[in-house]
């Protein structure tokens, strides 16, 4: 059973922060020209960015691949499952590409628990069994939208790992960071079984916000969520184990515009700010520092 992802190394456990292919569409802001492909990558890799997460299917996965490798940089697969099947057809493609792990997105909603659970249990052995790590994504018109539903989910498969997307709880749960709304220890279950994190923010009303330089109550909220996960992941990790952190801001509609269509937030400057909070919330998880 395969609860980290481990990059081989006899290195400590560390703190790898990736980027998400789909926050790189429509970069630069509000330009004329997109960025290629190439010149995204090597943004992101000078940013000091490690790897990128990708959701590829047969006619892109070569492009991407040979890319990410001009880049020198690592490759992480998503999908969404509706069968074991889909588990299957992205564990194949990530043994062939070499992408170190993949993590799900479960379903829908309105699926039912059993064939949920049955998703994410044996599509973690499918993904074991080849060697590859398989963790559970946190995510809204996912079976894991809501933090109820998602503790039905860990009463049927304890040994679930998740992606934790922590900002689709907060947006439906609408927490806002107060101390009495308790929702560390809501999302308890969950952030002690956190492997991977993606980062974006919510202030409980919109999913994603523009934080500024991070330095405000909102974004220390998320790092205090954030770092509690990281300690729970540091108890127990041994040599090699990496925890990693994608930057995932989405582009419109995810990204909030004015009426003619652009963009008022700088995502590829936000993303930089979520690769600094995750190392901010890193340090804190590695001190003895309170962290609620």
């Amino acid at each position: 059973m395969i609860m980290r992802y481990n990059d081989g190394s006899q290195s400590l456990p560390r703190l790898r922060v990736q980027h998400s292919l789909w926050s790189l569409i429509k970069l630069p802001m509000n330009a004329d020209v997109e960025w290629t492909l190439d010149e995204k990558f090597e943004k992101v890799k000078a940013a000091g960015f490690e790897a990128v997460e990708c959701w590829l299917d047969d006619s892109s996965e070569r492009e991407h691949k040979e890319a990410l490798d001009r880049a020198g940089l690592r490759l992480v697969l998503g999908h969404r499952p509706f069968s074991l099947d889909d588990v299957r057809q992205t564990v194949d493609r990530a043994i062939r590409l070499g992408a170190d792990y993949v993590f799900a997105q479960p379903a829908d909603a309105y699926t039912s628990l059993k064939k949920a659970a049955e998703i994410c249990s044996e599509g973690r052995k499918i993904a074991n069994e080849k060697g590859i790590a398989f963790f559970v994504e946190t995510h809204r018109n996912n079976f894991t939208e809501n933090i109820p539903q998602t503790l039905q989910l860990i009463d049927k498969v304890p040994d679930i790992r998740f992606t934790a997307d922590l900002s689709h709880f907060v947006v439906v749960g609408e927490f806002y960071g107060w101390k009495e709304e308790g929702a560390i220890g809501r999302m308890l279950p969950i952030l002690a079984r956190t492997s991977h994190m993606h980062g974006r923010i919510s202030n409980g009303e919109a999913v994603q916000i523009d934080v500024g330089d991070g330095s405000d109550g909102t974004a220390l909220f998320f790092v205090r969520l954030w770092a509690t996960a990281m300690r729970y992941w540091q108890n127990g990790a041994g040599p090699g184990d990496v925890f990693p952190f994608a930057s995932e801001l989405g582009p419109p509609r995810y990204a909030i515009t004015l009426p003619d269509g652009r963009e008022f937030s700088d995502r590829w400057e936000q993303s930089l700010v979520m690769k600094k909070l995750a190392e901010q919330a890193w340090d804190l998880a590695s001190s003895d520092e309170e962290i609620v």
